[in-house]
């Protein structure tokens, strides 16, 4: 039954998902677009380009539009997850939800799953979208004679020795930094729309004003989160003081600790809260 819930709430989120993944491809055409303006080309040049004409100035306001464009779809896909789980669990709509053979836990699994997919693949189509803009940049202001295979081949090369030389005279992986990106990026949607959800039920436990106490139940964790994380900061900090003053490898150490810090708190969180939908939905349910 897990899998037919998983399908049919796909079908729903995925018509917004596709709308904003479009979003993002016209998007960095447009970005791709203002960096083919004289002013950018002129940079490549040995007479350097110094006027400004109209083309240039749309280019500016293209690139200013890109980043607005880009972070109003990031957040965009994260507030549409959450809005459609407050209508399909807590209003009109939840009455049919949960009137579904399905236990609770499924319910919830269900809405998690797909909800942090599509949040990862706008996350995602997003950094592929700023990366080809940086390629484009780059490929538009490479003088003459030297081509955008030439500067990833540098670029791979330049990053292979920074990591081997992190390593080797500051005792630095580089790479689990690396890693620890991309277990954020994969990890982090699950959370966030976890987190999201149980704001949301707590906002049920209030008999007015839910959404409004379903936002400040949101910005209180979020609060309260940065303030454990903080305090757990400072304990790192000082239980790791003497090899950061002394041993060459205690920034290292130090850094890891925290990252490996966050993402605990980060994930106890989202179980915490997680466990709260669900107790809300299976023992306080009351829908508007």
């Amino acid at each position: 039954m897990l899998g037919k819930l998983i399908k049919h709430e796909w079908k729903k989120v995925s018509k917004a998902g596709c709308v904003m993944l479009v979003f993002v491809v016209i998007v960095t055409f447009f970005g791709w677009l203002a960096f083919q303006s004289p002013l950018w080309r002129g940079l490549a040049e040995d007479n350097y380009y110094a006027g400004i004409n109209p083309w240039d100035i749309m280019s500016f306001l293209t690139l200013f539009l890109y980043v607005l464009m880009l972070t109003g779809i990031t957040y965009g896909i994260v507030i549409y997850t959450g809005v459609h789980f407050y209508k399909t669990m807590y209003t009109d709509e939840g009455y049919l939800t949960h009137t579904l053979p399905v236990g609770k836990h499924q319910l919830l699994i269900s809405k998690i799953l797909v909800s942090g997919i599509w949040v990862m693949l706008v996350i995602l189509a997003v950094m592929t979208s700023v990366i080809l803009l940086i390629l484009s940049f780059v490929g538009t202001i490479l003088p003459e004679g030297y081509t955008l295979g030439w500067f990833l081949g540098r670029l791979f090369q330049e990053l292979g020795i920074a990591i081997r030389n992190f390593r080797i005279d500051y005792n630095i992986n580089l790479m689990r930094y690396l890693l620890a990106l991309l277990f954020s990026v994969l990890i982090g949607p699950f959370v966030s729309v976890t987190t999201i959800f149980g704001a949301i039920s707590i906002g049920q436990l209030f008999t007015k004003f839910r959404v409004l106490m379903a936002i400040v139940s949101y910005i209180g964790i979020m609060i309260c989160n940065m303030l454990i994380n903080s305090a757990v900061r400072s304990i790192v900090m000082a239980a790791h003081m003497n090899e950061l003053l002394f041993d060459a490898r205690g920034f290292d150490r130090y850094l890891n600790s925290t990252i490996d810090s966050g993402t605990i708190i980060g994930i106890v969180t989202a179980a915490l809260l997680y466990l709260v939908s669900w107790l809300v939905i299976s023992r306080k349910l009351n829908m508007e």
